[in-house]
């Protein structure tokens, strides 16, 4: 797609394969090495270094990203650079090669990493929350250093080298692009490679599940300060592009439970803390929607944080906010959407799958109207689907403040 108010700035989006579906169970040590080392593993007879003095007087980017339910190479590129910019993704998928020292390299840095999760709450969160929250599926855990320790190029290889040829793939240009030349360099990259088979349906099937919520948190240890603890509460959402307009709705509700949420702490706790809200319900999956609120605060005030936030989920599923409370999050979505879509980057996020999925063209129109118009009644209901439940309890102390719970993973 073209547009000509960010000029000279392109960017290019493959979306393609399984995503966290596409890994077995065993294989968290390779989903965890992916990011940082495929993209350096090389193109056919070029490593990382030939493709850099290839690159040395072009504009191209090679991000890449797991997400839910695909796999994602980006780059920001120009127009002149296209073609290249093309080339190297679909070259990626095509003749991939497996230098084995950014394995080696990845290896190294996760391992060193590993050590510093256990310092801190957030480094506990980053290290535990997606497995917790996800019934702890082994697929995202993070790896022990033990477990990383087992890891080889070759076993790198035998998996992303199934991955990278497995699913569709979708293609998305957008921004200051001449749209035949555009189109040309496509058929002559992508248009080029071999057709591609569709997933199994046993790998497009595999979902995610939720923990139950018990009668006590979860419990995790921090060797950090003796006055840093986090806490996280959580509901189960859902998934699928079937619930784009929903989605928009829950992160209305998410916001609302926030503001709610830093109001209340604030007033019981007597402090600044700054607990906040997000709601997530992932398009390309149709489990795996997650509402949950999260603060770092000390431990003592960790029961008032649960019993805040409990009420406030408890309230909103019976009573809803207010009119204020919901115009209080309604207009900042209403500016973010006016500015939003003079980028193209916008437009690239809302449109990505609709290659394949019609879903995400035939929501596209009512988006500002979903933000514009929700109602409290809307809100209230939804509160009442997904919140009027005890939500999952983790709670992250010091050492010895409490039992200590063994490392859970990713």
């Amino acid at each position: 797609m073209g547009r000509d108010n960010e000029p000279g700035r392109v960017t290019v989006r493959v979306r393609f394969g399984a995503g966290w579906r596409g890994f077995e169970d065993d294989e968290a040590i390779y989903a965890e090495l992916g990011p940082i080392a495929l993209v350096n593993s090389g193109i056919g007879p070029l490593d990382q270094n030939a493709i850099d003095r290839i690159a040395a007087d072009r504009k191209l980017g090679f991000d890449f990203q797991i997400d839910d339910g695909t796999f994602v190479f980006q780059g920001l590129t120009r127009q002149e650079d296209l073609e290249e910019q093309l080339y190297l993704f679909a070259a990626k998928l095509a003749m991939p090669s497996w230098d084995p020292n950014p394995v080696e390299r990845a290896r190294a840095s996760s391992l060193l990493a590993y050590d510093s999760y256990g310092r801190d709450p957030n480094g506990i969160l980053n290290r535990d929350l997606d497995y917790l929250l996800r019934g702890e599926d082994p697929r995202f855990r993070t790896p022990t250093p033990a477990e990383m320790q087992t890891a080889t190029p070759e076993g790198f290889r035998a998996v992303w080298e199934r991955l990278l040829a497995q699913g569709q793939v979708e293609v998305a240009v957008f921004g200051d692009i001449d749209r035949d030349a555009t189109i040309a360099a496509l058929s002559r990259t992508f248009g080029a490679m071999e057709q591609r088979n569709p997933l199994s349906a046993e790998i497009a099937a595999r979902g995610v599940t939720f923990p139950d919520a018990g009668a006590q948190p979860r419990v995790l240890t921090h060797s950090g300060d003796a006055d840093q603890a986090a806490a996280v509460i959580a509901w189960p959402l859902g998934g699928g592009s079937e619930g784009i307009v929903r989605s928009r709705k829950l992160e209305l509700l998410s916001q609302i439970f926030s503001n709610r949420l830093l109001d209340g702490l604030r007033e019981r706790a007597g402090a600044a803390y700054s607990p906040f809200v997000t709601a997530n319900w992932p398009l390309d999956v149709d489990t795996g929607g997650v509402m949950f609120a999260l603060v770092q605060i000390e431990p003592a005030l960790l029961p008032a944080f649960f019993e805040e936030a409990q009420s406030i989920a408890n309230d909103l599923a019976v009573n809803g906010p207010t009119a204020d409370e919901l115009e209080r999050v309604v207009e900042p979505s209403r500016q973010y959407l006016l500015r939003a879509q003079t980028g193209h980057t916008f437009w690239l996020n809302q449109l990505q799958g609709a290659a394949f999925d019609t879903n995400r063209v035939a929501y596209l129109p009512t988006i500002y109207v979903d933000y514009d118009e929700a109602t409290v009644e809307e809100m209230q209901a939804l509160a009442s689907r997904y919140l009027a439940r005890p939500g999952w309890q983790l709670q992250i102390v010091p050492d010895g403040t409490s039992a200590a719970a063994a490392p859970a993973g990713r």
